[in-house]
């Protein structure tokens, strides 16, 4: 499982930024094809939180952080249903440390990914072209998701 370096998470932004918006639609739908079930994972957490916003921000970054992968040449084999269930009980447990101790370790760990952990965190504090932020709940929301995807992705990488 090799790092996804910045350089690839710089080509997969300047990719995603530089598409019409029918060619990011195209490609969210080859993407979807690729992994139907982490993309069912990421929209029913659109439903759980009540929130279709953030279905809008998680195939967005889902996309862009697929394109990393596939910038660094790390295949990714299709994620199953009981390969999602299996991170869910790691995952939560690793949530719950931050929620406890305000200690990101064991979750790091899960993931693997630091450069893309990294990002994300910078994503989320980031002002949108507007100067608008998230509010607390979406940044929180679209952390754990976004975290998933990429522990997710690293997980079936071969």
């Amino acid at each position: 499982m090799p790092q996804i370096t910045h350089e690839s998470i710089d080509k997969a932004l300047d990719k995603i930024d530089a598409l019409s918006d029918e060619a990011l639609d195209q490609l969210i739908e080859k993407y979807t094809a690729e992994q139907p079930d982490l993309m069912d994972y990421i929209m029913q957490a659109g439903m759980e939180y009540e929130n279709e916003d953030l279905n809008g921000f998680a195939i967005y970054y889902f996309t862009l952080i697929y394109e990393a992968f596939q910038q660094q040449g790390v295949q990714v084999r299709k994620i199953s249903e009981a390969e999602i269930e299996e991170f869910q009980e790691p995952f939560l447990e690793a949530l719950d440390v931050i929620n406890k101790d305000e200690n990101y370790t064991p979750l790091q760990e899960l993931i693997s990914q630091i450069n893309l952990q990294e990002f994300m965190v910078e994503e989320m504090d980031a002002q949108d072209e507007s100067g608008e932020e998230l509010d607390d709940e979406m940044k929180t929301q679209l952390f754990m998701v976004t975290a998933a995807i990429i522990g997710l992705l690293n997980e079936a990488s071969e």
